[in-house]
């Protein structure tokens, strides 16, 4: 009987760490600079893979990110990942946290806020930004390819464009773009929050001041009950 219930408990641990698209797996919040050279603060979240039953998958997805917001702060939305930067510390944080393992993704992707649905190779971010030539892209060797099927999953009979974009976790491909089905399989997905209230962490940390370098950032984990604050920030007690 003891042994039952402590597989009960391990399995609602489990459940926890690798929560479902309701709750982040993991966050990080990065401090960059806009194109007004103004400094923001962005949360990025990342979620384990959708429900089967999530129809459509992206729109979902979509939808979910645009109902996140920090305390009155703006909407949020599927992230937008236009720099080599931003990119690869949300790469890092899915390795990090092995959340690129099927415990979280059994589909092998992660939905962002890229896609040409409205123009056929037209990929355009979802801030309206497009990629023009010499912007920053990290496609997956031969992608995108645009592949077609026939979506008969969907109790359809018709051919399907991949017009998502996600970051793409097979073939030994390290989260770089893919273009993917909108709504063929669950995926997890990458949502951006701003974030006006970052230059304090006081609700986290107790009454710290921390004073950020441009660039860097505070890193917390949903399977734990602290924030992680890298080296390159300087915190004043």
């Amino acid at each position: 009987m003891i042994t039952m219930d402590l597989k009960i408990i391990f399995m609602l641990i489990a459940c926890v760490v690798y929560a479902s698209a309701q709750e982040p797996a993991a966050t990080v919040t990065l401090r960059t600079f806009d194109s007004y050279c103004r400094r923001e603060c962005t949360r990025y979240e990342v979620y384990c893979q959708q429900d089967k039953d999530d129809h459509p998958y992206q729109e979902t997805a979509s939808k979910f990110c645009r109902d996140r917001f920090i305390r009155r702060g703006y909407a949020g939305r599927l992230a937008v990942l236009n720099n080599g930067y931003v990119d690869g510390e949300i790469r890092d944080l899915i390795k990090s946290n092995k959340l690129h393992k099927k415990k979280c993704i059994k589909n092998h992707g992660f939905f962002i806020g890229l896609s040409d649905s409205r123009n056929e190779g037209r990929y355009i971010w979802g801030n309206d930004d497009r990629i023009g030539y010499k912007d920053y892209e990290n496609w997956a060797r031969s992608q995108p390819d645009n592949t077609k099927i026939r979506d008969r999953k969907n109790g359809q009979n018709r051919k399907i464009d991949q017009d998502c974009v996600q970051l793409w976790y097979r073939d030994r491909n390290k989260g770089k773009w893919d273009d993917e089905y909108c709504d063929y399989r669950p995926k997890g997905f990458v949502c951006e929050v701003p974030d006006p209230y970052c230059n304090t962490f006081t609700q986290l940390l107790g009454p710290v001041e921390v004073e950020y370098i441009p660039g860097y950032r505070i890193t917390s984990f949903y399977n734990q009950s602290s924030v992680v604050i890298s080296d390159f920030i300087s915190v004043n007690l």
